[in-house]
């Protein structure tokens, strides 16, 4: 073992470098090097096609997306199908003087139309407890139920039998995922997709809930205590009688 020369200081220990314990004064403004955040980082707001489910939004299960998207493929072959037949009606109306056919073909597809805008709108807002229906899943079952009807007319017109077989595979494909368990699972836990009422118990006939039987008080049949003296015992009052 080597000394150092006399009226040096021994330097430090070969090893690690311990931790330094001082105390550091808390800085209230909060200095950071440049380009690093000062604070928590939120993730980027959603886009306009991941918020109506065109392409995928986290926290939100495949299964949802995937229906939107059907629905939005209906929506485009319904749109497309409508304008080859309004355009249809229109030669028609033109040579036979009379617009009915015209207005009514109108009518209907802005009705197709604006349900499954209503479709794509409760389920990407998650608010399918606006219709207050008991079981969420019944709003899909009446919308998609009234598009695949659609579809199944669509099938019979020559110009529209390709957008029909689009929009029968869309509807069915939408059918196909509300019965798997992601989606049913993201039906209850969102608290948007509950009815907004809770259901109320009817009375049964012959009841009246403003005239209910009174309720037996509970301490009526309680045991006296130890230091309450008992009702008196029922019998003959007076002397006692000799026997006969």
């Amino acid at each position: 073992m080597t000394h150092p020369p006399h009226g040096q200081p021994a330097g430090p220990p070969p090893g690690p470098t311990p931790q330094s314990f001082q105390y550091q004064p808390h800085d209230p403004y909060g200095h950071v090097a440049n380009g690093q955040p000062s604070g928590p980082v939120l993730p980027p707001a959603p886009t306009f096609w991941q918020r109506w489910g065109m392409t995928h939004l986290d926290g939100r299960p495949r299964q949802v997306t995937v229906l939107l998207q059907a629905l939005w493929i209906y929506l485009a072959a319904l749109v497309l199908s409508s304008l080859l037949s309004l355009a249809f009606s229109a030669v028609i109306a033109a040579f036979l003087d009379s617009g009915v056919g015209f207005a009514v073909n109108l009518v209907f597809s802005l009705l197709l139309a604006g349900l499954v805008v209503g479709l794509i709108w409760v389920t990407a807002r998650e608010q399918l407890g606006r219709l207050n229906f008991e079981n969420p899943r019944l709003t899909y079952h009446i919308g998609l139920g009234i598009l695949g009807l659609n579809a199944l007319f669509g099938l019979i017109g020559a110009f529209r039998f390709v957008f029909g077989l689009i929009q029968l595979a869309a509807v069915g494909l939408a059918f196909a995922l509300i019965f798997t368990k992601p989606f049913i699972a993201w039906m209850r836990e969102r608290p948007g997709n509950q009815p907004r009422k809770a259901p109320q118990s009817r009375p049964l006939p012959g009841e009246d809930f403003h005239h209910a039987p009174p309720q037996q008080s509970p301490w009526r049949d309680a045991a006296p205590g130890p230091g309450h003296a008992g009702p008196p015992a029922s019998g003959p009052t007076g002397w006692p009688q000799p026997p006969r």
